[in-house]
């Protein structure tokens, strides 16, 4: 076990000089001074590179062995170093007082969830047969087979691959089987916290900012997916990521920032199905906001047109195999008679909305995200960013109904199996944007920049 912890440590590491070069490439140099936030966004910004040029490879015929893992990496960070000049460090908001207790709990509760991680089996159904089956297929049989994966072994097959490709860094590096894959993949919410921090605590008050993320790491809901090493957090990190760092592009205006965007929309476009329906909504916001703004939307096309093109070859590898899931097996969404299935919208929409506010589920978060939407609304500086959030979320649970409307499976089944997850990825999108919407800090322009 310390063999193993140490060898994934190593592994882990090349993962987050991969994030400092996915950073750098973008101009941003995090504050060295801050080490737990910076290493939470090196490690989420690196675990999206990795996750999205891995399933490349893989798609390319690559097995991705422990020493092509570690040259991805090295590769990453050295595009970064090219970088010299024109990198900016967020100006550091100095926490006083009581309130430094806040940022000292949030490290306990994630220090306290990775122990956890790292003694959980992969004990989740889903977590099983949809993703863990493919990374240790990857590895048993020394790459993508299109046999296996067609078999009645995995399910979903046509599922994209970066949460199998995070999945591989411990199997790669601790042998397999591995009883690291929980921890392993629940290492991208472990950091999603820092990350939030290292990208926002120089935009919003330093109070505001502690709250809302020790309300995410304390998310009973959260923890628990987390556990049972399911996608839905995962995506909600990327996606969650993507529309900050898109939002503070609209505000400010920095290419590095629509980079990242493109770079977390592509992770969550790679990590499940409805990512790409997601994000499609994010960006689409995203060229209307700019344009409002008088800012050219171009750029924000240049993005999608990147984003799809890391998308394409696994859509075309996963057709060309005729791979399938639960819903094309059963007919695909155009089997159903949505007039006869009309019936379903209200109980579908009420399930959805009880799942989305259900304090059991998210403790303060949900109502933390609401009211901070409200009071964006009512001040002019903020209502932007509230109508962006209020638009991807809704947009987000519309997506949602529409699917349990239109699903060939049984609906009840469905709903049931389903929906506590599924809801992870609005919530947690609008919970991110809640620190911008309930303030900036006073020093919320002061950056450092290094010509």
């Amino acid at each position: 076990m310390i063999r193993d912890l140490a060898a994934l440590a190593v592994a882990n590491g090349a993962v987050i000089a991969a994030g400092h070069g996915v950073l750098r490439v973008g101009g941003i140099r995090p504050a060295a001074g801050d080490l737990a936030w910076t290493l939470g966004a090196a490690y989420v910004a690196g675990a999206a590179g990795v996750g999205v040029l891995g399933s490349l490879l893989l798609v390319f015929g690559l097995p991705l062995l422990w020493w092509q893992l570690l040259l991805l990496c090295a590769t990453v960070a050295a595009l970064g170093l090219l970088r010299r000049g024109g990198l900016r460090t967020p100006a550091r908001v100095v926490t006083v007082g009581w309130e430094r207790v806040l940022p000292a709990a949030i490290l306990v509760v994630l220090s306290v969830l990775a122990i956890d991680l790292a003694v959980q089996p992969l004990w989740g159904d889903d977590a099983w047969s949809i993703w863990g089956v493919k990374a240790v297929a990857i590895v048993a049989l020394d790459g993508l087979d299109p046999a296996f994966l067609s078999s009645a072994s995995v399910l979903s097959a046509d599922y994209p691959l970066v949460v199998p490709v995070l999945e591989l860094v411990a199997l790669r590096f601790s042998g397999l089987p591995s009883e690291l894959v929980v921890l392993q993949l629940g290492l991208v919410f472990c950091a999603f916290p820092c990350a939030l921090v290292a990208f926002l605590r120089d935009r919003s008050r330093p109070l505001v900012l502690w709250t809302v993320v020790l309300a995410i790491a304390l998310a009973p809901t959260l923890q628990i997916q987390v556990a049972s090493a399911v996608a839905d957090v995962t995506l909600a990190v990327f996606f969650g990521l993507a529309g900050v760092a898109g939002w503070q592009w609209i505000e400010r205006g920095e290419g590095g920032l629509l980079w990242l965007t493109g770079v977390f929309g592509a992770a969550a476009v790679g990590t499940k199905a409805e990512g790409a329906v997601f994000v499609a909504f994010l960006l689409g916001a995203l060229a209307v906001a700019a344009a409002r703004r008088g800012r050219s939307p171009a750029g924000v096309g240049v993005v999608a047109a990147a984003v799809a093109a890391t998308a394409a070859p696994w859509v075309l590898w996963s057709r060309a195999h005729e791979l399938g899931n639960a819903v094309s097996e059963a007919g695909g969404f155009g089997s159903t008679d949505l007039t006869a299935a009309a019936e379903r919208l209200p109980r579908a929409a009420a399930a959805l909305a009880w799942e989305v506010v259900d304090p059991t589920s998210w403790l303060a978060l949900a109502a933390i995200a609401v009211a901070a939407v409200v009071v964006g609304l009512r001040h002019h500086a903020g209502r932007g960013a509230a109508a962006y959030t209020l638009f991807v979320s809704v947009a987000c649970l519309t997506v949602l109904l529409a699917v349990y409307w239109a699903t060939p499976l049984d609906f009840d089944y469905h709903v049931a199996t389903s929906v506590r997850r599924v809801v992870t990825v609005p919530v947690v999108f609008a919970a991110s944007m809640a620190p911008l919407l309930l303030g900036p800090s006073a020093g919320a322009e002061g950056v450092a920049v290094d010509r």
